[in-house]
């Protein structure tokens, strides 16, 4: 039947529904513990994490930290990776996350202060598109040992979807108080449109949960539509009619006998017009 259809079809959406969201959340449970340990290092050693601080770099430190006077210090080498973009594709106004791994292999410590990146023209290196906000880690890290650092950015909503050579950079001194430089990552990027708000995930969600009400009303409506059809019907049924002789006080008098009439007749007053007064008058 019709109604049978509808809650198979409720049900199954319901099943998807819930497959999809035990999707979403295992997938952010994956992209948390790849960003807490994403060089998935089998040391026993855990790499120092930085906790980074939004900064704005002011002139004096742009004079300070010029990075055509500073250079990366021996035995330091950086990676960067991009987990959420690995193409190198970003969607203007979205954030991307960019993982760098600092490896320390000189004989002293060095302290990590902060990482800064930019976004530049892929023809000309000191034109400048964009300057991201500078982020202040204050990590150290120990000789012999690796940090894994978190960075943050976004590209403009407002720029053109094109290529643009990004920039991202790691300054760090020594127990000297001599500032380092490293360049973690200078390549050509994709900047792509902004991503619509409206997914194809959510608009998978938005039917299903649509399909789930559709359901429910239709149900709810046959439910009551057959109710008030069987109510119609009985309001609708004749009452069976009973036949109960043809006097007027509920008797057949054609079935009594004449002695008993008479004998009734003596005992009561009998009107004219009764049939047991019209039969005596016979």
């Amino acid at each position: 039947t019709q109604s049978t259809w509808v809650i198979t079809l409720v049900l199954v959406l319901l099943l998807l529904t819930v497959t999809y969201c035990n999707e979403e959340d295992v997938s952010s449970e994956v992209e948390e513990a790849a960003t807490e340990d994403p060089a998935g290092t089998e040391d026993s050693e855990q790499p120092a994490t930085g906790q980074p601080q939004e900064t704005t770099e002011t002139e004096d430190q742009k004079d300070e930290t010029d990075p055509t006077e500073q250079t990366e210090a021996e035995g330091v080498s950086s990676v960067c990776i991009f987990p959420d973009e690995p193409e190198r594709k970003f969607p203007a106004g979205k954030t991307v996350e960019a993982l760098i791994g600092f490896q320390n292999q000189a004989e002293n410590a060095f302290h990590v202060e902060y990482i800064r990146g930019a976004l530049y023209s892929p023809q000309d290196g000191n034109f400048l598109i964009q300057n991201f906000t500078g982020l202040l880690y204050n990590t150290t890290v120990a000789s012999a040992e690796e940090a894994c650092l978190l960075y943050r950015f976004k590209a403009d909503p407002a720029l053109d979807p094109r290529q643009y050579a990004l920039a991202l950079q790691v300054f760090y001194t020594n127990d000297d108080n001599e500032t380092y430089l490293s360049t973690v990552f200078n390549n050509t990027v994709d900047i792509l449109d902004p991503e619509s708000t409206l997914d194809a995930k959510s608009v998978f969600a938005y039917l299903c949960i649509l399909g789930i009400f559709a359901g429910a009303g239709y149900f709810g409506w046959k439910v009551i539509l057959k109710g008030g059809r069987g109510s119609k019907k009985r309001r609708n049924q004749a009452p069976t009619a009973v036949e109960s002789g043809t006097s007027n006080d509920g008797v057949d008098w054609d079935y009594i006998s004449s002695e008993h009439k008479a004998y009734v007749a003596k005992r009561r007053e009998v009107s004219p017009d009764s049939p047991v007064g019209r039969r005596r008058s016979r």
